[in-house]
């Protein structure tokens, strides 16, 4: 049975939330930082954990840097990084080998013989900074399977689709006004292969903070910035203990890869607390990522922690509209349901769906 507690949030049992940065780079690839100042500048923007992507390289774990530092949780995955394609790999014991490939399905396919999991980077490309080159990188094989997720929102993808060479000082002092939110073409993607199977979502920073050529005293967006933009907040059943980092491993992990988690653009608004269940007639509650059959007389409960436009995404089409904290929604049809959020007319929240299958005839 879902409940509102006393901070007035939706719970059906209790949910232990923690916030952190996916997809950025340090200098064991091409980011400008070391792991100890990374995660320092982590810690200073109050995040609970980072998960490391460089290009072709777990270098940071093989140091030793994959663990606990005091609260911030490190985590050491690879970039994947082919020409096109490239792929967010995690939970592997060694790198899988991808500069110069071209058999992306079976590049997927090694990741996951060896017990890892992969989300698709940047799926539809972008610029390349500060000339604004068109960059490939993009995911262009979708009959390719095995992967678990999707790179809904990146934050420097985001910012450098808005800017140009005119505009470019502009978007650079004031870097909010150049996001919009996730490519279109990137949720279309997402709600389509949602509708054949589950896939989860995840937000992204794609962090390396370079130099500006010239004037190389200015940072191209530090850590410390991109560290309160975009994050991925994840809701595990039971609290990470620093005393284990394999328990606490496991427990990120396994929450992304079931889509217990959500994008908040935390810069524009603390995005902490928002829910988004559903409650079957039997009472029982899913949580977004969770995958069921439809039943007639369930309920889609939505709670944002500021009064706020909450759009209901059907199938990838709007279902409903409203403006407030809180909605409950008795919804008569199957579907795979998520839920986007703007604050004063800006991006802010991208949940992962609910995915209320028919039952089969």
């Amino acid at each position: 049975m879902i409940q509102v507690n006393s901070s007035g949030h939706l719970t059906a049992t209790q949910r232990y939330e923690y916030k952190g940065t996916i997809h950025l780079h340090s200098r064991y690839s091409d980011g400008s930082s070391t792991v100890p100042k990374i995660i320092q500048k982590a810690a200073d923007a109050g995040l609970d954990f980072v998960m490391l992507t460089d290009h072709d390289s777990l270098a940071a774990m093989h140091d030793g840097y994959e663990g606990w530092h005091n609260q911030v949780l490190l985590l050491v995955g690879q970039e994947i990084s082919p020409h096109t394609h490239h792929y967010l790999a995690f939970d592997l014991d060694k790198e899988i080998p991808g500069k110069y490939r071209e058999d992306h399905q079976t590049l997927v396919n090694e990741v996951t013989e060896a017990g890892g999991f992969g989300i698709i980077a940047h799926p539809h490309g972008g610029k390349k900074p500060p000339l604004f080159r068109v960059k490939g990188h993009a995911w262009k094989d979708w009959s390719i399977t095995g992967y678990t997720g999707i790179e809904i929102w990146s934050y420097m993808i985001d910012w450098v689709d808005s800017v140009n060479l005119l505009t470019f000082m502009y978007y650079y002092f004031y870097p909010e006004k150049a996001i919009t939110g996730p490519r279109p073409e990137t949720l279309c993607k997402w709600d389509g292969v949602a509708q054949e199977r589950h896939v989860v979502g995840i937000g992204s920073t794609d962090a390396h903070a370079k130099p500006l050529p010239i004037f190389r005293f200015i940072k191209f967006f530090p850590y410390e910035y991109l560290f309160r933009t975009i994050r991925t907040h994840v809701l595990l059943n039971e609290p990470l203990s620093p005393q284990s980092l394999p328990d606490s491993k496991r427990l990120i992990y396994d929450a992304i890869k079931a889509g217990h988690c959500f994008i908040g653009y935390d810069l524009l608004a603390d995005s902490m607390g928002f829910t988004f269940m559903a409650e079957t007639p039997g009472g029982a509650a899913l949580l977004m990522g969770d995958e069921g059959l439809f039943e007639g007389g369930t309920d889609l409960f939505i709670s944002v922690p500021q009064p706020a436009s909450i759009r209901l995404i059907r199938d990838g089409v709007l279902f409903h509209n409203a403006h407030g904290k809180m909605l409950r929604l008795p919804i008569s049809q199957a579907g795979v349901y998520r839920v986007e959020v703007y604050y004063d007319d800006q991006p802010w929240i991208f949940s992962n769906p609910i995915f209320l299958r028919k039952t089969k005839e």
